[in-house]
């Protein structure tokens, strides 16, 4: 067995146990696959989006008197006959993934209407899909509740909003969502918004490219509160100026590298150069058509993306966010949640990654990212709430079937 080890001696207890280095370059793939079992007992796995709550809202309408995430959705109708369908608790344990960030989305279609209402239902749901399965999975807010529940061997669920056009241009609804429970908060989705510019083409133009100057006091008012920033589904415009104007980390929850396939929707170089300087992430997905935009896609698509990312922001900004549930084409190799050891014994071949660069792909760059974020809170903690309000200018013409606030208007009795 090509195994490197070495002898750790614990004093306070008085004894010696192996600990395995890596795994040699010709060792064997089952002997990979256990090394990389071993380094994910270690270290936690923490994957940056999943879909699975707006396929509850698609399948079942919310309902889950008939659903639980602790089943085996393989045997179980309509999950087993969806492209879609990629998780579960039952291979999210498989999977060692110790946290999870499930995605709170709305359609864009949503925007100017009823999207808050909509968004406080799927984070309803995704409340009420964790509850349901306490012994296996918990609402985390925190890195520190991470760890904990990675060492309690729950997996730590946690939400983050895909879509600022969740917001409705609204400070009170950034402040609102932080304290549901939210930690991301993901600027655009296949939209603009008033204040942010998108990466899909085609779309009518929005108001600036890249962010507005209300956009800047969103950015800054989700740096007081705690929020983190997500800038996938951005423009580079948008990433640009979000860069610039942070205060703290930003990430990347599920993107790819646009060097190797040449589409808005994943990351330029010099913006992945530029991350080491902002402190934030880029968390790669595994959807086929980021990665070598075409249909097909193998788990070497996913790692050539990881390496990538690596060599151009060096491997403290380089993380896991698959996509699962919201894509329909997954890489051979890693079709669902449980099949994340595979990517880390297919990465073991490598020498050029230490088994601590790989915790740090795994998870413990977020960690960093978190933790980060959750300092600059803090040290923000004197500031008062933001109470910038978006210029009418930018929302009139968009959004008639709103309240509109008068100076005259009367106290009600």
């Amino acid at each position: 067995m090509y195994v490197v080890v070495v002898m750790v001696v614990v004093v306070a207890g008085c004894w010696a146990s192996p600990l395995p280095i890596r795994v040699s370059a010709k060792a064997s793939h089952q002997e990979r696959l256990a090394a990389a079992h071993n380094l994910l007992t270690q270290s936690p796995l923490i994957d940056g989006h999943n879909d699975m709550a707006w396929n509850v809202r698609k399948f079942l309408h919310n309902k889950l008197h008939s659903f639980n995430l602790s089943s085996d959705l393989t045997q179980e109708k309509p999950w087993m006959n969806s492209p879609f369908s990629h998780t579960d608790l039952p291979r999210l344990k498989r999977g060692q993934v110790a946290a999870q960030f499930w995605s709170v989305y709305v359609p864009c279609e949503s925007q100017y209407l009823n999207t808050v209402q909509l968004l406080l239902e799927q984070i309803d749901v995704v409340k009420r899909m964790i509850a349901a399965s306490p012994d296996h999975t918990v609402l985390v807010t925190s890195s520190a509740e991470i760890m904990e529940e990675f060492e309690r061997g729950r997996v730590g669920s946690l939400m983050g909003v895909e879509g600022g056009h969740g917001l409705a241009s609204s400070m009170g609804v950034v402040r609102s969502l932080y304290d549901l429970g939210v930690r991301y908060v993901t600027l655009t989705h296949k939209c603009h918004t008033p204040w942010a510019e998108c990466s899909e083409r085609g779309l009518p133009p929005p108001n600036t490219r890249g962010l507005t100057p209300y956009g800047n006091e969103m950015i800054l008012e989700m740096n007081r509160v705690g929020m983190l920033v997500d800038v996938s589904h951005a423009s580079a415009r948008t990433a640009r100026d979000v860069l610039a104007t942070s205060r703290a980390p930003v990430i990347f929850s599920h993107s790819a590298a646009r060097a190797l396939c040449d589409i808005e929707r994943n990351v330029p170089d010099d913006i992945l150069s530029s991350l080491a300087v902002n402190g934030g992430i880029v968390m790669v997905s595994f959807y086929n058509n980021f990665l070598t935009c075409g249909e097909a896609a193998s788990i070497k698509d996913v790692i050539a993306h990881i390496n990538h990312v690596r060599s151009m922001a060096g491997v403290d900004y380089v993380g896991l966010g698959a996509g699962y549930d919201g894509i329909n084409r997954t890489p051979a190799g890693l079709e669902d949640v449980s099949r994340y050891p595979e990517l880390f014994a297919e990465l073991l071949k490598d020498t050029s990654w230490s088994l601590q660069d790989l915790k740090k792909l795994a998870g413990l760059n977020l960690l960093r990212v978190l933790r980060k974020v959750e300092q600059v809170r803090e040290q923000l903690a004197g500031e008062k709430p933001s109470e910038e309000i978006i210029p009418i200018h930018d929302i009139d013409t968009r959004w008639p079937c709103r309240y509109k606030f008068s100076s005259l208007d009367h106290a009600r009795t």
